[in-house]
């Protein structure tokens, strides 16, 4: 983007070709002029019988030649440079005629009138060229609302017709302006739009509110430092252009986000001002706040009531050396409670934005993942093959471990749990190309076709589970640590033959690793 705004830049724009076009007139206009002006006041001359006519028609040329260089350097004083043209030739004429010198005006007086003529049409007639080329491109340019159109001029005057046209582009042009500030205005987020040197030009109501008055023609820095922005708060500031964008907390105790963006013309790379937004995070800070008190609540105030029943319950069991029906169902309703308070808050924590990523080796993953799972394995005499070919064993993948490997181990540990006893769950690693495959392939029940759709959904519970202990949060922790990794999942699966997990996480390149 940045090269082709580069590239733009070098292209000559619109007023630059209209100059090289009237600078391209006024050559043409010089030599036709000219040479006719000298013709001209030859002739004069001889008929006055002058006995050297060169000479009055080298001054015709010169004083001619003078004006019109005029009115290419000044255009706007064309009438006037012209009457004075042709005065300085009449008091020319008058005064070599005292000297008894006749030289004849009327040439010269002429090639100025005349040029003075076809300049003006010249210049107006590429003007007005320009005027369509650049209605006609505003035109065909996609339209933000409908347009209002008025009854066309019944005139074939090309000049009526550019002043409709233009008319219609102004009127356009009022209404984006309006347009453009009326959403600015009732946008959601605290919006100022600034000048390159950071003066303020206009500022939404959000704006308006957050920092308690007016803001046009303030400084955004002196704003933001009143409001409690952290980089501004000693001297020297940075520029607008350099200052870190940051989260803060202002006197108020909101928790406001700062965003900026470059507001660059159409053909260059120099911002001609910046949009900032001030977006008010106060209330999802409030909602993680709870979150985290609510996970602390089921992670630690939550279990350890369900842990002293269980403590309990072990404790009866070796006073009296029996297990009462009773007590088993308590002891299975309550690790069946424990199993649902670890399962939401692994999804909690899935579903956060408080990853930690650091680059990790996958199969060091896997083969801890497998560690983890071979005893419920051996329980159920199921053999777990594993295949990591050499690549996938030394590339690198951004990761958080501890979610990722609770991710993994969720998969095989379904696999297992779906299986049949003697049967063999297959682990396969691979790279391709600048992604990370993993195939998890089991001979278990299998999943119908019509309940694929919902495999991720949070407390869904299939057909093939029934009987087999669960909560149904597995698969959408899994979903949530996957998509947050940047990877893919998808199953496979056939009722009564087994299912396939894929997985896709996106390699580190190597030149970065």
């Amino acid at each position: 983007m940045n090269n082709q705004r580069r590239h733009e830049s070098r292209v000559p724009s619109q007023v630059q070709r209209l100059f090289r076009q009237l600078v391209r007139e006024w050559v043409w206009i010089s030599l036709v002029l000219l040479p006719l002006t000298a013709l001209l006041s030859w002739r004069a001359q001889i008929n006055l019988h002058d006995p050297a006519p060169l000479m009055g028609a080298g001054l015709s040329v010169v004083m001619v030649a003078c004006v019109l260089g005029l009115l290419l350097w000044r255009p706007r004083l064309a009438l006037w440079l012209t009457l004075g043209g042709i005065a300085c030739v009449l008091l020319t004429s008058a005064g070599l005629a005292e000297m008894r010198r006749w030289w004849s005006p009327t040439p010269a007086a002429l090639g100025m009138l005349f040029g003075y003529l076809i300049w003006n049409w010249r210049r107006l007639s590429v003007v007005l060229t320009y005027f369509g080329w650049e209605l006609a491109r505003l035109d065909s340019e996609p339209k933000v609302f409908p347009e209002r159109r008025r009854a066309q001029f019944p005139s074939a005057d090309r000049l009526q017709g550019q002043i409709m046209a233009l008319e219609q582009a102004m009127s356009r042009t009022r209404d984006t302006r309006r347009f453009i500030a009326d959403g600015l205005e009732y946008l959601p987020v605290a919006t100022l739009i600034s000048d390159p040197r950071g003066q303020v030009l206009l500022g939404n109501r959000k704006a308006r509110s957050l920092f308690d008055h007016n803001l046009v023609g303030e400084d955004v820095l002196d704003q933001l430092a009143r409001l409690g922005y952290p980089e501004l708060s000693t001297e020297p500031r940075p520029p607008l252009s350099e200052l870190p964008l940051l989260e803060f907390r202002d006197h108020k105790e909101r928790s406001l986000r700062l965003e900026r963006a470059a507001l660059l013309p159409v053909d260059g790379d120099i911002p001609i001002g910046w949009l900032l937004s001030l977006t008010d995070l106060s209330a999802e800070r409030a909602a993680e706040e709870q979150r985290g008190v609510l996970l602390r609540f089921l992670s630690h105030d939550l279990r350890a009531p369900h842990s002293a029943i269980l403590a309990l319950l072990e404790v009866h069991r070796h006073q009296t050396g029996t297990d009462s029906p009773l007590f088993e169902q308590i002891e299975r309703q309550v690790r069946r409670a424990l199993e649902l308070t670890d399962g939401f808050v692994l999804l909690a924590r899935a579903e956060s934005e408080a990853y930690q990523f650091q680059p990790s080796l996958f199969g060091m993953l896997v083969m801890d993942v497998l560690d983890q799972a071979l005893p419920i394995a051996q329980q159920k005499r199921i053999e777990l093959l594993s295949d990591m070919d050499e690549q996938s064993q030394e590339r690198l993948i951004m990761a958080d471990q501890g979610l990722l490997t609770r991710a993994l181990f969720n998969l095989l540990e379904n696999a297992i749990k779906y299986s049949p006893a003697g049967s063999t769950v297959n682990l396969r690693v691979s790279c391709d190309n600048d992604c990370l495959r993993c195939e998890l392939s089991d001979q278990g029940k299998g999943i119908a076709a019509e309940e694929l759709p919902d495999l991720f959904s949070q407390y869904r519970r299939f057909s093939s589970a029934q009987g087999i202990d669960g909560v149904g949060l597995g698969l959408s922790m899994v979903k949530a640590v996957v998509d947050h990794h940047g990877g893919r999942i998808e199953c496979l699966s056939v009722v009564d033959q087994g299912t396939t997990f894929r997985l896709e996480l996106p390699l580190i390149a190597e030149e970065q690793a």
